[in-house]
């Protein structure tokens, strides 16, 4: 009987899904080779590339309402997950229900960010009535890692990081991919006050 009780409260005990962030972390990546290598990811010539749509630096790509990366509390992300009010009441944890949101979407692009986001991590609320200019959702314009330069980067990544003695399969490639774009994007941040949240 005992035994059948703690199989059975085994099968109901949650299961946390890792991050995308706990995967990559298991790489002993530095933060500085991080953003080197999301350098070398974001400036990836061609369509649907984050250059292409967001620019050098962040600002500046020839896609309309694309965001600006330099202004973190402009973007649907900060703004959803309550903005400055929530910020200020707990900054760490805010930021990593951020990075969590954002490493998802650029994982997996908007239309599925939209789709899965909220069933997966329903422990990060989105509020989208607090976004402005009016939205329910992202724009599906935002594919992320998931356009063909972009994988094809990735998989330039994926030899880079072996030269390195990093040896990653095209799945870990993308999230190292992801996760060190995003950090380099956090470099963008010029601390303004629509900037000013990563540091």
């Amino acid at each position: 009987m005992l035994l059948s009780a703690v199989c059975v409260g085994l099968f109901v005990l949650p299961v946390s899904a890792e991050t995308i962030a706990e995967k990559v972390a298991k790489f002993n990546l530095t933060e500085d080779k991080l953003v080197e290598l999301g350098e070398f990811f974001y400036n990836t010539e061609g369509a649907n590339t984050c250059l292409k749509c967001h620019g050098k630096g962040g600002h500046g790509g020839d896609q309309a309402g694309a965001a600006d990366l330099r202004h973190p509390r402009t973007w649907r992300s900060y703004q959803a997950l309550g903005g400055d009010e929530a910020f200020g009441k707990d900054k760490e944890q805010f930021r990593t229900n951020m990075e969590a949101a954002l490493h998802f979407l650029i994982n997996k692009g908007a239309a599925i960010w939209n789709q899965r986001f909220s069933k997966s991590h329903k422990d990060i609320a989105y509020d989208w009535s607090k976004v402005k200019p009016k939205t329910n959702k992202y724009d599906s314009m935002m594919k992320g890692v998931t356009t063909g330069p972009m994988k094809k980067r990735a998989k330039e990544l994926q030899k880079k990081l072996a030269e390195m003695g990093v040896k990653v399969k095209p799945k870990e490639a993308r999230d190292i991919a992801t996760v060190a774009s995003f950090n380099y994007v956090k470099t963008f941040d010029d601390g303004s006050e629509k900037g000013g949240v990563f540091k």
